[in-house]
């Protein structure tokens, strides 16, 4: 039997099956990190057990706090002969034999048990240092309570999970990538490697390295990259996807990352009262560094790599490679364009999209390189719907004031495809796109907005012509008035007599005329 309690474990408790709170940490993207173990490895913390099988080493040990997880990690290990699953209290892990890898992808906030000590950030930190060899390698995870994914969220229940923990509130968890990095080094470890995760802590999509994220050579391509991974998160305050767009553009996407992977290598003691610590470096499997970015895009990995001349290459899931597009999205140079009035550039960008062989790209999925080159980076569509979809996040943004008459998506849309020179509707009747994205809370406030004030300058115009009217009508009674009482003055009545009898002798002089004068 591989399952051994230690002590501290807590008997119906469960951290896989997801009913007491957010789940396992999951995604394919963290195998890499997991394949990169070496010697005897310790994981801890609720960790999706597909993921295990990624671990290449012969002696893995896998730490959990609840019994129905522990027997079912032992059962999916059975066929690992050197695999051991531990049930119980961290601060157990004192009378256990030193590790090689020490892997905490979950962080350290879910690995204290009801049934031993409670726990803060820097004392369950110091357990796993003193769990690894002077020379082994931590991987850990660090959740940022300042990430993006909690600036758009809405406030979030309480679960069974958040039964303890001081969270944001701890005042020994270091707030920050830096201060998260001194901490480490504080504990006796040096930091070797570090990737920011988006968009969640638990189900990350995007590993980047800070110094990816601070490239503004492919900051197109990294706004597409993390717009994509922002998807999921649907119900949020504002657009995730907008946001990480902005934080890339103002240099903070590293600072915002909803998570930090670092890996961290503790320092062998100096021999002697001369000469610094030394740190002894355990060789890797496969001797393979990791890349640049680990990307899952429909559920099939992309890696990003440095590749010769220090350009970067992408790396697909059947093999091939292309370069990392530079220069930055279509939708971006076309904002820029509208706010500094280039009605040309706008005119010459929307023609060079619509008019080439990528027009059912969306304009955000979209890289124009420096070369002029149109470089997609998502599945093409109907060019309509990519119209429409470019319309309704331009009023979305609130930039409608820089089109004519942006009444609605569809009428911008015709603008659009007007400035481009599109001859054909962009929806044709009975078969319009619906609109691209739900809309978050901001852009609900947004459209709301903008469907008030076009409210009120209707009502305006109506309160307008009523007056109008009004006016008019009440004109219109005076003249009648007026006539009328002109119609009754003496004067008036002369004049009818006097035309009355003018009519009369007319009549009688014809007559007259006619009697004397022979007929033919």
């Amino acid at each position: 039997m591989n399952l051994r309690l230690i002590g501290g474990e807590m008997q119906v408790w469960s951290d896989l099956d997801g009913r007491h709170g957010p789940g396992p940490v999951r995604g394919p993207v963290l195998a890499p990190l997991l394949s990169t173990a070496s010697g005897r490895t310790l994981v801890v913390g609720p960790l999706d057990p597909t993921l295990l099988d990624a671990v290449p080493v012969a002696e893995l040990t896998v730490l959990v706090r609840g019994v129905p997880d522990a027997e079912a990690l032992a059962a999916r290990l059975a066929d690992r002969p050197g695999a051991t699953v531990l049930c119980g209290s961290p601060e157990k892990l004192a009378i256990e034999p030193t590790y090689d890898t020490v892997i905490a992808l979950d962080g350290l906030e879910r690995l204290g048990s009801t049934e031993g000590a409670e726990l803060s950030w820097a004392d369950a930190l110091g357990l796993l240092v003193g769990a690894l060899r002077p020379g082994g390698r931590l991987i850990l995870a660090a959740e940022n309570h300042l990430g993006l994914h909690r600036l758009v969220a809405l406030p979030a229940e309480v679960t069974d999970t958040d039964w303890a923990g001081a969270g944001e509130y701890d005042p020994d968890r270091p707030a920050g990538l830096d201060r998260l990095r001194a901490c480490l080094a504080g504990a006796g470890l040096v930091v070797t490697d570090t990737h920011a995760a988006w968009p969640t802590a638990i189900a990350p999509t995007a590993l980047l390295r800070p110094r990816l994220l601070a490239n503004p050579e492919v900051i197109g391509f990294l706004q597409v990259t993390l717009g994509r991974a922002c998807e999921p998160l649907a119900e949020a305050l504002t657009d995730p996807g907008r946001l990480a767009a902005r934080a890339l553009r103002h240099g903070a996407a590293t600072e915002l990352a909803p998570a930090w992977i670092l890996q961290a290598e503790r320092i062998v003691p100096a021999p002697g009262p001369s000469g610094p610590p030394a740190v002894a470096r355990a060789p890797r499997a496969g001797g393979a560094a990791l890349p640049e970015a680990l990307i899952s895009v429909d559920d099939a990995r992309h890696d990003v790599v440095d590749g010769p001349g220090g350009a970067l290459v992408l790396c697909r899931p059947d093999g091939g490679t292309q370069a990392v597009p530079t220069g930055r999205t279509l939708e971006d140079l076309l904002v820029v364009a509208a706010l500094r009035r280039e009605l040309p550039t706008v005119r010459e960008l929307l023609h060079r999209w619509q008019a080439g062989g990528h027009a059912g790209v969306a304009a955000d999925r979209i890289v124009a390189t420096r070369g002029r080159e149109l470089a997609p980076l998502a599945p093409a569509g109907p060019p309509p719907a990519a119209l429409r979809r470019l319309a309704a996040r331009l009023l979305d943004a609130g930039l409608g004031h820089l089109w004519p008459s942006p009444a609605d998506p569809a009428e911008l849309a015709l603008t659009l495809a007007a400035f481009a020179g599109r001859a054909e509707p962009v929806a044709p009747a009975g078969d319009e796109p619906a609109r691209p994205d739900a809309l978050a809370y901001r852009e609900l406030l947004i459209s709301r907005d903008r469907l008030s004030r076009e409210l009120a300058e209707a009502r305006e115009r109506e309160a307008w012509y009523e007056r109008t009217l009004a006016a008019c009508e009440g004109e219109l009674r005076r003249a009648r008035g007026m006539l009328a009482l002109l119609s009754g003055t003496p004067t008036a009545r002369a004049g009818k007599l006097f035309l009355a009898g003018a009519r009369r002798a007319r009549r009688t002089a014809g007559a007259a005329v006619r009697r004397v004068l022979p007929r033919e």
